[in-house]
């Protein structure tokens, strides 16, 4: 069952909307995990000094802020050119503009899934490593698990794009 042009393009505009929702949640809440650990003293003396961890010292994690930061960026850049789609009922430009647009979904689309797939193999590799870790270290994984799940979703909702733009297309 075919759907019409106007009817695409609420679609698309919607799943964008949702897609945003999702890379902005990730953002937040990667932003947001941390592990603080407070000054040890003994006798007077430090034994081990205050210290936080947060998404910055490991490089996996910074690039899956880097790609839900880019993800952003780029849904907020189609945003209106999807709204406008949605009220004209027809697609913005001709077919060159159509392919590229799908073109970049796809781009997009692997990148979200390569973010959320290295965020999970990071909190795997650690949860191999380090057996036994205190509660607050579990806590920052999860977090972190909860980014790449919604990176994922967001994934997702790219992918449904893509395949509604393509039977668009067709």
């Amino acid at each position: 069952m075919a759907l019409s042009a106007r009817t695409s393009g609420v679609a698309t505009l919607v799943l964008r909307v949702i897609t945003l929702g999702l890379l902005t949640a990730s953002l937040v809440i990667l932003a947001t995990a941390r592990i603080h650990e407070d000054t040890l003293y003994y006798a007077g003396e430090i034994i081990r000094s205050s210290y936080d961890i947060t998404f910055k010292d490991h490089y996996a994690l910074r690039y899956v802020f880097s790609v839900a930061a880019i993800g952003c960026a780029y849904t907020l850049l189609v945003i209106p050119l999807a709204a406008i789609a949605a009220v004209k009922g027809m697609a913005i430009g001709g077919a060159s503009f159509v392919r590229l647009h799908i073109f970049t979904d796809i781009i997009f689309c692997a990148l979200f899934s390569t973010g959320g797939a290295a965020g999970l193999g990071f909190v795997v590799d650690h949860q191999i490593h380090n057996k036994g870790d205190p509660s607050r270290v579990l806590r920052f994984l999860h977090f972190v698990d909860a980014s790449c799940g919604l990176l994922l979703a967001a994934a997702i909702c790219t992918v449904v794009m893509i395949m509604i733009s393509v039977s668009m297309k067709t």
